[in-house]
């Protein structure tokens, strides 16, 4: 290796450690007094030691890393029934699936068991009672209000109990995200993955409390995650054979499939999905056109089925405060810190757009409440005021909007940050604590029946105490930003060992990470996805190792 490249690739592990150290230091101070402190000398040295100190150990992880040999050197095939051959390989990646889907299922039983009929929480009233009054919004993702409205409905139309129509929903969930997840160990089984990396894999899935609170919960993120996990898989097929891959109908209709659904289920999902498209185009330019048709066909899909279903059901489509909700926190923030920078005519317009009892409840890490009484009408008639007022408080204002768009996303990249953004709320049957890492509710109709008391003690402790987020070393298994560092740890070798290509079925996940940044509050079901594809850490080392990209 010439001194060149040496200096390079140690360059790259220093540039980690500085963004992680500034990660660190800055999200310290915003969780310690809600706001950044600039220029404190005592905070400039501890940045500029764990910089050294971070670089110097992850340099010399990668050097190990680029001693060790991978575990396989033999490219990923689609494990798809129409291009394996016929010498009984089929047959037994179906058993090993099947075997892998029922263990993972069996696995999550207890919870369900336990606090049954599931979590029934997160906006998941809200969704039924569009259902059931035939009053339809596209604040939540028309799919997911008719399929677990309709799902529920039907079971309490058939049993006459509420309870057992959201638990016939939340098996339906179950049964698709864990044959995903089957599916997942079966891919990296035939990507040479050992056993015991497959063990592991299954048992965090499984087991690991985080991910089982989302199996069971009724909110749309956790069916997103799993479809936006299945791309990713497909995505990596793609890259490793495409001209394997354009051959395989299957491989390419649950692709054009997963793709939907990503679009569909979220409408942040939709946005990076679009984005993704000319990356592709890039990356695979060699197979451009195929490429287009793949990826240009289910957006628009997603685009024909969202617009026909919001014109079959007549569902309002008139908010908008879901894209500007940094830009509400901002105004709201700076009024609340400066109010003599606002004129009395530029109270007036802020008024209009926001009222005042809002602004007056500002709470730094959520603004859920405040953009709850943003005034759509008057954006819809003119929204240049309140981007005149915007772009005049910033010019103002700067480290005040930093500082109010930090608060509401830090804990996405803050891996010591206490997910509490919630304290004091009040929901139907519970009022959050210290700690709103998880909705550990049933709301009505649905009614909590505990079976097994300390399992129920134990995901209520996780969910509304800080017990898991404040033990050290197993808070970092909790945090999100945790797995982030991690994520970004194996970008950074790939860039260091200029394998950039290796990661680019991670972009999406990418990108679905940058638009939480822009949330109205940081909760772990934006970035769950974050704990499901950690089982492809190998796969994508071993990617990077191999030059097969």
């Amino acid at each position: 290796m010439s001194k060149k490249t040496f200096e390079r690739r140690k360059i790259w592990a220093y540039a980690y450690g500085i963004l992680l150290s500034l990660a660190l230091v800055f999200g310290y101070q915003l969780e310690s007094q809600d706001h950044l402190t600039l220029g404190k000398v005592s905070d400039l040295l501890i940045f500029a030691g764990l910089s050294v100190v971070i670089g110097t150990i992850v340099n010399s992880f990668y050097k190990m890393m680029d001693r060790k040999k991978s575990d396989s050197d033999k490219p990923i095939m689609p494990l798809d029934a129409d291009v394996l051959d016929s010498t009984g390989k089929r047959s037994d990646e179906l058993t090993y699936f099947f075997k892998i889907w029922l263990i993972l299922f069996a696995m999550q039983l207890p919870v369900l068991i336990a606090d049954f009929p599931g979590f029934f929480c997160y906006d998941a009233a809200d969704e039924l009672n569009q259902v059931l009054t035939r009053e339809f919004s596209n604040h939540h993702p028309l799919i997911h209000v008719l399929l677990l409205g309709g799902t529920i409905a039907f079971g309490h139309k058939v049993t006459g109990s509420w309870n057992a129509g959201i638990c016939m929903y939340m098996i339906f969930q179950a049964l698709i995200m864990t044959a995903i997840f089957a599916y997942l160990i079966t891919f990296i089984k035939r990507c040479r993955v050992s056993k015991t990396c497959r063990i592991i894999s299954i048992l965090f899935i499984g087991l690991f409390p985080t991910i089982v609170m989302y199996i069971w919960c009724s909110t749309k993120d956790g069916l997103f995650s799993a479809f936006l996990l299945l791309f990713v898989l497909k995505l990596l097929q793609l890259s490793e054979k495409p001209e394997i891959f354009f051959k395989s109908k299957i491989g390419i209709s649950v692709m054009m499939f997963s793709a939907v659904m990503v679009c569909l289920f979220r409408h942040n999902g939709f946005y990076a999905y679009i984005v993704f498209i000319p990356i592709a185009l890039i990356v695979f330019k060699k197979y451009w056109k195929k490429m287009l048709v793949l990826l240009l066909l289910p957006a628009i899909v997603s685009v024909i089925l969202d617009s026909g279903m919001t014109l079959v059901f007549d569902a309002d489509s008139g908010e908008h405060q879901e894209m500007l909700t940094v830009s509400i926190t901002q105004l709201a923030r700076t009024w609340n810190s400066s109010p003599e920078a606002f004129s009395a005519e530029d109270e007036e317009t802020l008024f209009s757009y926001i009222p005042e009892r809002a602004l007056l409840a500002y709470e730094p890490r959520v603004s859920d409440y405040m953009k709850s009484f943003f005034n759509n009408d008057t954006y819809d008639r003119d929204s240049a005021s309140y981007w005149k007022l915007w772009f005049k408080m910033l010019k103002g204002h700067p480290v005040t909007y930093v500082n109010a768009w930090f608060m509401t996303s830090y804990g996405y990249w803050y891996p010591f940050a206490v997910f509490n953004s919630y304290k004091g709320h009040q929901l139907y049957n519970i009022t959050y604590e210290d700690s709103s890492y998880f909705e550990y509710e049933v709301e009505p109709p649905g009614e909590r029946v505990v079976l097994i008391k300390w399992i129920d003690r134990l995901y209520y402790k996780m969910s509304l105490t800080p017990f898991q987020q404040v033990t050290p070393i197993v808070s970092l298994l909790f945090a999100p930003a945790f797995y982030f560092w991690v994520w970004a740890f194996i970008l950074v070798y790939a860039l260091r060992n200029r394998k950039l290509r290796a990661v680019i079925p991670l972009t999406p996940v990418v990108l679905v990470w940058l638009t939480v940044l822009l949330g109205p509050v940081y909760v772990v079901r934006y970035v769950i996805i974050l704990w499901y594809i950690i089982p492809l850490i190998p796969v994508i080392y071993n990617r990077i190792k191999n030059n097969s990209l």
